[in-house]
């Protein structure tokens, strides 16, 4: 009789070798119901020497869990979603989940459209950096169908799920606290967001939570002070950033004091220090309220609050693996500390120079 091929034997033909039913064999391939160490091991010795490769969905729908869980972020590219996502798929390999990926690029259709693709996948949980504080019906649906989500990073506004992130008000106080303590009067606040600067001084909704944060942080604590400030907004991209900064130093009123909002953005505001032939920090101090790797290397290295990005994604992927399994923490907010490290990129302003 032809021998079958490696790799087509079917889960009746792993039940006949192991010598059980085909429902036992089922239940020990797939990690669900009861079944005997001494069951188990004969059934995978079985798929072993047949080469069987089971089929996910069945597995699914006869555990009711796929064992996946869909993360939704909204820009990989940007260091610190991508130090998160290793986070999430370390703690999820290690509690035995895949990770499926989806990448939104800030857009709201996206997002909806990759949530909706991992309720139909049956994915067992979802993690989501969501692009809009007001806009979250989708994961309203989520929430309501039961499906345990965890928010990353970003807070919408109305939706009773777990929440993984860092203290982006405290954070943004603490920076602009320090260029106050060390003399700086006239500070700006470079950040990615399509509102004019404008309705940021107005306290316009911002449709995302961290920067929400860290403008009313900025505005409260400078008001505070007495101190001149300014909102700089539409620094979608690094070319964009660097044109701003570029056009910022060309002005007579020019600040002492930049507050990057993230990592993208500080790198070419200090490109664009340099080509001006301006020395941090004699000429303008930088701090950056987002840590990378470069602000460590550069001349000065760069005074800046280093996010714990692979700390987070670890602790949302255990959160979320916790609700799955039905025994997640009574607490809904899981607040990460960051921290502030101080370096050469501020200058000390003597008192009335």
């Amino acid at each position: 009789m032809e021998s079958r091929r490696y790799g087509s034997a079917t889960l009746l033909d792993v039940a006949r070798m192991a010598g059980v039913s085909r429902s036992t064999a089922a239940r020990a391939l797939g990690g669900y119901g009861s079944v005997s160490h001494e069951l188990q091991s004969m059934v995978a010795a079985a798929a072993e020497a047949l080469g069987y490769r089971g089929n996910a969905l069945a597995r699914s729908v006869s555990s009711g869990r796929s064992h996946t869980i869909g993360v939704v972020i909204s820009d990989i590219e940007n260091p610190h979603f991508a130090k998160a996502v290793r986070g999430m798929t370390d703690a999820a390999k290690a509690a035995g989940f895949d990770v499926i990926l989806a990448n939104t690029d800030e857009n709201l259709d996206a997002e909806r459209a990759a949530v909706q693709v991992f309720l139909d996948k049956r994915v067992d949980g979802l993690i989501v950096a969501s692009t809009s504080r007001s806009d979250s019906a989708h994961l309203l649906d989520v929430v309501r169908m039961g499906r345990p989500l965890v928010l990353f990073d970003r807070r919408p506004d109305n939706v009773e799920a777990d929440w993984v992130g860092t203290d982006c008000y405290a954070d943004a106080t603490a920076v602009i606290e320090y260029l106050i303590g060390r003399g700086h009067t006239n500070i700006v606040f470079l950040s990615a967001t399509t509102k004019t600067p404008e309705e940021l001084e107005s306290g316009h909704p911002l449709p995302i939570s961290t920067i929400a944060d860290r403008v009313r942080a900025v505005r409260t604590a400078a008001r505070a002070a007495g101190i001149r400030y300014e909102f700089i907004s539409d620094a979608m991209s690094p070319e964009r950033a660097h044109e701003i900064v570029a056009s910022l130093l060309r002005r007579p009123d020019r600040p002492s004091a930049v507050i990057a909002s993230y990592s993208r953005l500080a790198l070419p505001a200090f490109q664009a220090f340099r080509e001006a032939g301006m020395e941090v920090p004699r000429d303008i101090s930088l701090v950056c309220l987002d840590d990378a790797e470069w602000m460590t290397v550069s001349s000065p290295e760069v005074t800046a609050v280093a996010l714990p990005a692979y700390e987070l994604g670890l602790k949302a992927a255990e959160v979320l693996v916790g609700r799955i399994e039905h025994s997640g923490p009574d607490q809904r907010d899981h607040l990460l500390p960051a921290t502030f490290t101080e370096r050469g990129s501020v200058a000390k302003i003597p008192a009335g120079a």
